[in-house]
């Protein structure tokens, strides 16, 4: 079977195009003929699907998006290597324009499949909502990663197939301990942009580092107080930063910047926790890796963490964007950890128990294969 990633734009960091290497490189080894088409420079995520002997279509065009410019330049390219094969993935919902141009192209004999990136949100205006069905309406098949999602897809009107599914995760390595004799770390993996609410984790490390010192899990680590590191850069990094001198939490909050992939288990690895803040997501890939390394989670409740976290094992969701309670939560998680009540091996077994990699890349093949005939 040929199976073909339309990707368009393809950042060099980011959870989407993590997925998308794991997907094709999952595939790729159980003897699947798989292709990505995409637009932007190269990457090392680009070159590790490529080592997976993945073949790659680029256009290094990347100027214009604003008119969608790159994605049409990359057109004539992808119809070309969309008739020859079998299924077509799509991790971004590409302009409805540019979408009919190539269902037009192939017809009906290709399998178009949608892998939303975020919860799909319902248009507040009707002509909005009829523009969003009629490109959803294109699609075989749309993978969601919560229930939740579907849910909103059928407020939009889509009667289509859907299938709730994970995004497939990286094959964790050997487990590391919890960092041992420091003072406990809380960390955040992403990127520094508005969706994140950076201002949030930020206020709540400070409500947190405030209650940590007046317990006796501080006393027991020399009234030492906490920190939090942020892995992963944004234009709101300097903007960030001037809010926790602001906050006066700066000598206690640092900022790693981007970190190279070969390096973020040893990241995450360096924290006891970890914390996302987010007005809005989709899977979470990072999520995934984090408690791949058997770190809890402390997440507000968006996108589809309510379904990851929904095993107490792993963490917690907080309904509230009150700092004080986000800062409750952390507390709790980091009463468990000095109690030695949750620990990295008992957050692994639970995470694998639902997001092994060898069992969700299996659930995508026998998706897949149930969109065609066995003869293909």
């Amino acid at each position: 079977m040929k199976i073909l990633f339309y990707f368009g734009g393809f950042a060099a960091i980011g959870g989407i195009e993590t997925f998308c290497k794991n997907l094709l490189c999952y595939l790729q080894n159980h003897n699947y003929d798989c292709q990505l088409v995409c637009w932007g420079p190269n990457s090392s995520l680009l070159q590790s699907i490529e080592q997976a002997k993945v073949k790659i279509v680029r256009n290094p065009w990347q100027w214009g998006c604003r008119w969608n410019l790159p994605d049409w330049l990359l057109l004539p390219l992808g119809i070309k290597q969309i008739k020859q094969s079998n299924i077509v993935l799509f991790g971004k919902l590409l302009p409805i324009e540019i979408l009919k141009t190539l269902k037009s192209q192939i017809g009906n004999s290709k399998k178009f499949v949608y892998i939303t990136p975020y919860r799909p949100l319902v248009p507040n205006t009707p002509q909005e909502k009829s523009q969003l069905l009629d490109a959803l309406n294109l699609f075989d098949l749309i993978l969601v990663q919560a229930s939740a999602f579907t849910e909103d897809l059928h407020q939009i009107g889509y009667q289509g197939r859907i299938e709730v599914i994970s995004y497939i995760p990286q094959q964790p390595s050997n487990l590391k301990p919890l960092p041992s004799n420091e003072q406990l770390k809380i960390g955040f993996l992403g990127r520094l942009v508005e969706d994140k609410n950076i201002p949030l984790l930020l206020e709540s490390f400070r409500c947190f580092q405030e209650k940590y010192l007046q317990t006796s899990i501080a006393e027991n680590n020399q009234q030492q107080k906490p920190s939090l590191h942020l892995f992963g850069d944004g234009h709101l990094r300097e903007q960030l930063e001037q809010l926790a001198e602001k906050l006066g939490i700066a000598p206690y909050v640092g900022f790693h910047g981007s970190i190279p992939n070969y390096e973020v288990e040893d990241a995450i690895a360096s924290c006891h926790l970890f914390a996302f803040t987010s007005h809005t997501e989709g899977q979470c890939l990072a999520a995934l890796e984090i408690l791949g390394c058997g770190r809890p989670i402390v997440a507000t409740d968006v996108g589809a963490l309510p379904d990851i976290l929904s095993d107490s094992r792993l963490g917690k969701i907080v309904k509230s964007t009150n700092p004080n309670e986000f800062a409750d939560n952390l507390m709790e998680i980091a009463k468990l950890i000095e109690q030695q009540s949750i620990s990295p091996e008992m957050i692994r077994s639970a995470y694998l128990e639902r997001y092994a990699p060898e069992n969700v890349g299996d659930r995508y093949e026998k998706i897949l294969n149930s969109l065609l005939p066995l003869s293909s």
